[in-house]
């Protein structure tokens, strides 16, 4: 694809804009980005451009759109009647990671994952798997890497590794985004205020395998249809994973007796991959896991380098990341849980008897599978945020046996969560729920968390 003096439109002054403005710009393309945000709220991101592109700040111009040779829309741009107007006047729309894609060499290998939730933790996990064997980029819409950097990365060659994380409103846009290897992970409700309808989300979701060839592969989770039923309509070769059964016979399993991780891939040998070596808990993480094994080795990475270096991968910030520890009880920071369903998988199977701090903003839906979920294995829960009375009022519905508390703010949650677990307890911080209440974002929940267990006097595991 050549950029040489073409009007390329870049939609969204973020940090991912700003890669895409500067990669257009050093193939010699006339760049404009445009953003509905002020300039004077953009002082910043627009410094860091440094002139190479025209702004149109505080709104977007019908004619930008109309006149440009190609439309590259950032990640979370909601359609609008400016990308329609674009198409109808026989422009090209695009994502981003479709753009990076068209200038990837042919023969790098690709890994892309996606799904509601356990993106970022399969998508760090897969690029440790892939950096122990051999130059590997990890990004996407992980972290502070965006897939349009990968192009200039030593991964882009011959059988160089990209690993990318990618959600449903970056694939809305893509016209030929072919992965070598896509991952759908599981589909949940999530951002119906964007798609309407789950088949809709789910259809999102499910195009990281729309341009796939019988040359690559499609990774499912055999236990959820809404991906079962895309993975049904893909033209690549279909491996599965399944957390529930010891009989998958192409894919991924755990072994009858729940301590290896099998792989079953056609046309090699049986693989088995200890549990025990993994340093991340819960069922949903041993999905995560199966997934991440299945797309470094079908990308090539060898056995015992996947082995090995899944037994120094660290779990990513504030999901399910044991953080400290008093008088046997284990404090674990789950701040990324910000929906119901995310909690439930990250609490089914956990090895330890749970004290739950949870609550915030509440995001809709019944709480129910989070109280499934904790059938068994909770000792008490410490409501925070302005979801506590309606999470008082679904566990009464539920009729849990266990306390139920109030903690006036993190701190006070900590301390009174503390007070209910006892030696070989777990105390969980996965709210289920949104932060803004009470925090900037679920960062900040967690390194309020963190801190508040380290005021308690706990030994601090995160440093």
């Amino acid at each position: 694809m050549n950029l040489e003096g073409k009007r390329v439109l870049v939609v969204g002054l973020a940090q991912t804009g700003i890669a895409v403005a500067r990669f257009c710009a050093r193939r010699g393309a006339r760049v404009t980005v445009t953003d509905r945000a002020p300039a004077d709220k953009l002082a910043e991101r627009v410094a860091a451009l440094g002139g190479i592109a025209e702004l149109e700040l505080g709104g977007h111009r019908l004619d930008s759109f109309t006149g440009a040779d190609l439309v590259v829309m950032s990640p979370g741009v909601p359609e609008m009647p400016e990308m329609a107007a674009a198409r109808a006047a026989g422009i090209e729309v695009i994502a981003e990671i479709e753009l990076a894609w068209r200038f990837f060499h042919p023969e790098s290998l690709l890994v892309a994952i996606t799904g509601t939730n356990g993106k970022s933790t399969t998508t760090a996990l897969t690029g440790t798997l892939c950096a122990a064997a051999g130059t590997t980029f990890c990004g996407g819409n992980l972290g502070n890497n965006p897939l349009i950097e990968a192009v200039d990365h030593p991964a882009n060659r011959a059988g160089g590794f990209i690993v990318a994380e990618v959600a449903g409103f970056m694939l809305e846009t893509c016209t030929s985004f072919r992965p070598r290897v896509g991952a759908c992970l599981n589909i949940t409700p999530d951002h119906l205020d964007r798609y309407g309808t789950m088949e809709v989300y789910a259809s999102m979701k499910t195009r990281v395998w729309k341009w796939q060839t019988a040359d690559d592969w499609a990774i499912a989770n055999a236990g959820c249809e809404w991906t079962m039923a895309g993975a049904r309509q893909a033209r690549s070769q279909v491996l599965v994973f399944d957390s529930r059964h010891a009989d998958v016979a192409t894919g991924a399993c755990l072994s009858a007796d729940r301590r290896d991780i099998v792989l079953r891939i056609p046309g090699r040998a049986e693989e088995r991959y200890p549990v025990a070596e993994l340093p991340i808990i819960g069922t949903h993480n041993l999905e995560n896991a199966m997934a991440s094994y299945l797309s470094a080795r079908l990308v090539g990475a060898p056995y015992q380098a996947v082995r090995e270096a899944a037994r120094t991968y660290r779990p990513l910030a504030h999901r399910m990341e044991r953080i400290g520890e008093k008088g046997g009880i284990d404090f674990y920071d789950d701040s990324k849980g910000t929906n119901v369903d995310a909690v439930a998988a990250s609490l089914r199977g956990f090895p330890r008897p749970v004290v739950l701090i949870a609550g915030g903003l509440d995001k809709g839906g019944s709480y129910r599978p989070m109280l499934e979920a904790l059938a068994g294995n909770c000792r008490g829960m410490v409501l925070i945020g302005q979801a506590a009375p309606l999470i008082r009022a679904a566990c009464a519905d539920h009729g849990v046996a266990y306390p139920v508390v109030d903690g006036g703010d993190m701190y006070d949650a900590v301390r009174r969560a503390a007070e209910l677990a006892g030696p070989g307890d777990a105390v969980v911080l996965s709210p289920a729920c949104a932060s803004y209440d009470m925090f900037k974002n679920f960062g900040e929940r967690g390194m309020v968390f963190r801190d508040a267990v380290e005021k308690l006097g706990a030994r601090r595991l995160d440093r």
